[in-house]
């Protein structure tokens, strides 16, 4: 029998309701009254109840002191911890954001494709001031930004699309490419250049770009990136930023197991 399948009759609802029920919670900081919870999900409220009290029983939920809701439970953290573990980008995320502030006196971050966008799992700043303010944990488009783009081109043009037509492509400012033609078109040059650059595509007069980390069978785990004022970024150079992000991106691939560019082996 396969472990897994995408066919809708296998799907428990009263499991996919929890987890919703817990993703809502998440999305709140970690605590919300009943009433937040049963908004959220669109669940009743006696409906949403009974899902959070199986949740307490297992620990995933916690009821608030005093009784005016729930918080997440300690089970949760126990499950996270265990992710953590088991994708070894993250535990090296940190540390390579760190090292790469640090060389271009800029803002860097590690991303991955989770759920069709990036999410960033480290982020470090080594600017003094005029900095992009932003937080491992954070997600965005996959489509407007350089770590978005280069995760994008490290897959097929099918899976790519896919993506991109699950989520409207919204103009965010006057650079943002909002046709998958154009994107199709973007992420063939960034698979040629080995690094992708968001020009002022998500936020007007930041620039950003992006090399990937792959793993030992050449798959792009992750990406990291360099960020910063457009007029910062471009006084440095983006082609020289851009050398930078990828000998620290073939230097960290090289850790996960990645050959080395023309290795027979």
């Amino acid at each position: 029998m396969k472990v897994t399948s995408n066919d809708e009759r296998y799907v428990v609802r009263s499991v996919t309701r929890a987890l919703d029920l817990l993703t809502a919670l998440g999305a709140r900081g970690g605590t919300a009254s009943l009433a937040e919870l049963s908004a959220a999900t669109g669940l009743n409220p006696s409906t949403a109840f009974r899902l959070l009290e199986s949740l307490r029983a297992r620990g995933y939920a916690t009821p608030v002191e005093g009784g005016s809701g729930y918080a997440l439970g300690g089970h949760v953290v126990d499950l996270g911890t265990v992710f953590l573990q088991s994708v070894s980008i993250w535990d090296q995320a940190r540390d390579i954001a760190d090292q790469l502030a640090d060389a271009v006196a800029e803002t860097a971050s590690v991303g991955i494709l989770d759920q069709g966008q990036v999410l960033y799992i480290a982020i470090a700043r080594a600017q003094s001031e005029l900095g992009i303010q932003s937080q491992a944990g954070t997600r965005h488009p996959a489509y407007c930004t350089a770590l978005g783009k280069v995760l994008l081109a490290e897959l097929g043009w099918e899976d790519a699309e896919a993506i991109l037509d699950a989520r409207p492509m919204a103009r965010l400012t006057a650079s943002t490419i909002t046709t998958k033609a154009r994107m199709r078109k973007e992420l063939e040059k960034v698979r040629a250049a080995g690094y992708a650059v968001d020009d002022e595509e998500r936020n007007p007069e930041v620039v950003c770009i992006a090399a990937p980390i792959t793993d030992h069978s050449g798959r792009c785990i992750a990406a990291l990136s360099v960020s910063g004022p457009a007029f910062r970024i471009r006084e440095q150079g983006l082609e020289n930023i851009a050398a930078v992000l990828r000998s620290k991106g073939l230097q960290v691939s090289a850790r996960m197991g990645a050959r080395s560019p023309g290795s027979s082996l």
